[in-house]
Parts: structure tokens; C-alpha cells; sequence
């Protein structure tokens, strides 16, 4: 039963893992382990989309759609929040710059 994958388990699935979802892509089995690659808004917020996860029975589980899209509107707002930082940076950075008092000089 090691290596016996549920009948569910296939690229395309939305998962259920470590308090997130995302969507199988790919599944690798070995002797030793079962090996799924899923990609998830929670990784791509991490800049990494797609993680190599180990499978263990229970730990990654079928995700209900109404789960992967609050996971996604989740990581949307940290994205759009990272997004007004940049922003607000950039404005800062340009208006130093615009300021010949505080342009440091290029020595």
C-alpha cells in the first residue's frame, strides 16, 4: 500500500495542504515515496508557484472549489498590499530624486 494512490489523486486536482490549496500538476512515485507537485497562490505570493510535496494519506486532500477561491482572494489582498508598498517606494525614491538638495552625487 506504499505507494497506492487514492483515486482522486491526478494532475488538474485541486488539493487541500497545510492550510492552503492549490492544483496538482504533476505526481512522481518512487519505491520509497510518492512525490506531488502543486502549484498554489500561496506560492506564487512566495515566488515559488510550484512545490514538490511529499504525499502522506490525509495531509493533501481534494479542495472544495469554494475553499481554492477564498485561497485565492487571500493571496490577491497580500499581493495587492505588496504591490501599494512598491508603489509607495517607488513615489518615495522619485520624489528624492526630483529633490537636488538630497540626489547624492555621483562621485
Amino acid at each position: 500500500m506504499k505507494n497506492q494512490l487514492p483515486d482522486w489523486l491526478k494532475p488538474g486536482q485541486l488539493v487541500e495542504f497545510a492550510f492552503c490549496v492549490g492544483q496538482v500538476i504533476d505526481i512522481a512515485v518512487s519505491p520509497e515515496r510518492v512525490m506531488v507537485l502543486v502549484k498554489s497562490p500561496k506560492g506564487i505570493w512566495r515566488n515559488h508557484p510550484s512545490e514538490w510535496l511529499e504525499f502522506k494519506e490525509g495531509a493533501i486532500k481534494p479542495a472544495t472549489l469554494e475553499r481554492a477561491e477564498r485561497d485565492i482572494e487571500l493571496y490577491r489582498g497580500y499581493i495587492l498590499k505588496m504591490l501599494d508598498e512598491l508603489d509607495a517606494t517607488n513615489d518615495s525614491w522619485q520624489s528624492q530624486f526630483s529633490n537636488p538638495e538630497i540626489v547624492p552625487s555621483a562621485a
